[in-house]
């Protein structure tokens, strides 16, 4: 294929951010207009329709898609499909172990939820939802293994750093941004909304959702 058909590899951008945005996407994160991601995204929102979504086609075999949540962009790698989940089809992508799906779909809800606030979530905010919350008892069974009324510092403590693991995964994906680890408080970003296409029919099968929780428990 002949360079001038993809004039963007001699800009000046493409200089500074090509390989930095070539690997992250690369390691399935989703690049949006946020924190460190800032100047990756701006260089593949620059040349998304000048040459860069058609590289990635011809010449890596994946297409480089443009996702949108809440009006705001996100740019991903769309990888082959490969195996599947207990969840959901059986020709589903699994992109993410079943109980990081469900974690996420909590995710993607108080995002939605959150349609005209900032998308700010605490440790206490996702406590009360395990503990208060309509399916307090299966979050209950799938986070402790067991229903109690209360519970001691080190089932809370162990708990705490399960969930915070899944939400690392998540920030690596590019779908949360941790303001404090230590205190489990993040941002949910827009990039949460590709769970809308990878898991459709998950999120709108409110049965296999209860009968996860039920009946699983975490690692």
């Amino acid at each position: 294929m002949e360079n001038e058909n993809f004039e963007f590899l001699d800009s000046d951008l493409a200089a500074k951010y090509f390989i930095d945005a070539d690997i992250a996407l690369r390691t399935g994160r989703h690049i949006q207009d946020f924190g460190t991601d800032q100047r990756i995204f701006h260089f593949i929102d620059e040349y998304y329709e000048k040459g860069l979504k058609k590289f990635y086609r011809l010449f890596c075999h994946m297409p480089l898609v443009k996702g949108v949540a809440d009006n705001d962009k996100y740019y991903y790698l769309d990888y082959p499909e490969e195996g599947k989940g207990k969840l959901g089809k059986d020709n589903r992508s699994k992109e993410l172990e079943d109980d990081k799906v469900i974690f996420g779909i909590l995710l993607l809800n108080i995002f939605k939820d959150k349609f005209f606030e900032e998308k700010n979530v605490s440790w206490h905010d996702l406590e009360l939802i395990f503990k208060e919350g309509e399916n307090k008892e299966s979050w209950q069974l799938l986070l402790f293994g067991k229903i109690k009324q209360n519970y001691t510092p080190s089932e809370e403590q162990s708990v705490k750093d399960k969930v915070r693991v899944i939400l690392k995964d998540f920030e690596r994906l590019g779908w949360i941004y941790f303001t404090n680890v230590e205190e489990m408080k993040f941002i949910i970003l827009p990039g949460i909304d590709r769970l809308v296409t990878l898991y459709e029919d998950v999120i709108n099968n409110v049965d296999a959702i209860e009968n996860y929780l039920k009946n699983e428990k975490l690692p």
